[in-house]
C-alpha cells in the first residue's frame, strides 16, 4: 500500500531541491525553467486575487522547498506552510524563520488550525499527489473550513477531460470530478487557466501532437547535455506566451476557487 509520508520523506531526504519537488525523471535545468514559468503565473494570480493591504493571512499546502513561500513573501505576505514531510518542515523552518510550518497530512484528519483563518490558500502541484479519494475529500473539507468567507483557494492539477491518469504517487482526476467535489464542499470556481503547455506532460491532450513534442523534448534532454542546457530556457518565453493566450492546456492548469459560507 502506498505510504505518502514515507514516499515524500525519502524523496526529499535524497533530493531537497527543485528536482525532488518537481519532475524527478528530468534534470535540474528543466525543473529550474518550468518552475520559472509557474513563478510568473502564480505571482500574477496572487496579485490579482489578494489585496496586499491590511492584515492578510495566507496558507501554502505542500510547501516542499519553499518555492511558493518565496512568491508570497515577495508580495509582502507572511505565510504559514504545511507539508507532509518532516524533512521539508525542518528545512523550511530554518530557511524562513519568520513563517510557521506544520508537519501534517492535509488528507489524514482535521487540520489543527482555527476556522475562517485564512484569506487565501495555495497548493501548487499538490492535490494530485493525494491518491486516495477519501483523503482528498478530507483535504477539501479542511481547506474550506479554515478559509474565510469569500477566501480564495488557488491550486494546480491536470483536470483531465476523459479518464483519470494514475501512477503510484499521482492521481489526476477529471475536470468533472473536481467540479462536482468543489461544488459539494462549498466552493465556486472562479477561473481555470494554463500553468504549462509545452513544458509539462500533456496528459489531457486530445491528439498526438503535444505528446509527441513532449516525448521528443524529454528524450533529447536526457540524451544530450547541450540540448538540455539550450532548449528549456529557449522554450521559456514561448511557454509564457502560450499560457497567457490559451484558454485551456493539454497539461497542468491552475484553478481559482472562492469559498461560500
Amino acid at each position: 500500500m502506498f505510504d505518502p509520508k514515507k514516499y515524500w520523506d525519502d524523496r526529499l531526504a535524497n533530493h531537497y531541491d527543485l528536482i525532488g519537488v518537481g519532475d524527478i525523471s528530468l534534470g535540474y535545468n528543466y525543473n529550474k525553467w518550468s518552475y520559472s514559468v509557474t513563478r510568473k503565473i502564480l505571482k500574477k494570480l496572487f496579485s490579482k486575487y489578494i489585496n496586499s493591504s491590511g492584515d492578510i493571512a495566507v496558507l501554502d499546502i505542500g510547501s516542499g522547498t519553499g518555492f511558493v513561500i518565496e512568491i508570497w513573501q515577495s508580495l509582502g505576505m507572511k505565510v504559514t506552510g504545511i507539508d507532509i514531510s518532516a524533512t521539508a518542515v525542518k528545512n523550511l523552518s530554518i530557511k524562513f524563520p519568520s513563517s510557521a510550518f506544520l508537519e501534517f497530512d492535509i488528507g489524514s484528519g482535521k487540520l489543527p488550525l482555527e476556522d475562517n483563518k485564512f484569506d487565501c490558500i495555495s497548493a501548487a502541484s499538490v492535490l494530485y499527489h493525494i491518491v486516495d479519494d477519501k483523503a482528498l475529500s478530507q483535504a477539501l473539507d479542511n481547506i474550506h473550513r479554515i478559509l474565510k468567507p469569500g477566501g480564495y483557494f488557488i491550486f494546480s492539477d491536470n483536470f483531465v477531460h476523459n479518464t483519470e491518469y494514475n501512477i503510484t504517487h499521482q492521481k489526476c482526476r477529471t475536470l468533472s470530478e473536481y467540479e462536482q467535489a468543489l461544488k459539494e464542499k462549498g466552493f465556486d470556481i472562479v477561473d481555470r487557466l494554463p500553468n504549462y503547455v509545452l513544458m509539462n506532460d500533456p496528459v489531457d491532450a486530445k491528439g498526438k501532437f503535444y505528446p509527441r513534442v513532449w516525448s521528443l523534448l524529454t528524450r533529447l534532454s536526457k540524451k544530450s547535455k547541450m540540448f538540455d542546457a539550450i532548449i528549456w530556457p529557449a522554450l521559456y518565453p514561448v511557454e509564457l506566451f502560450l499560457t497567457a493566450n490559451m484558454k485551456e492546456s493539454p497539461a497542468q492548469e491552475f484553478m481559482i476557487c472562492k469559498a461560500k459560507k
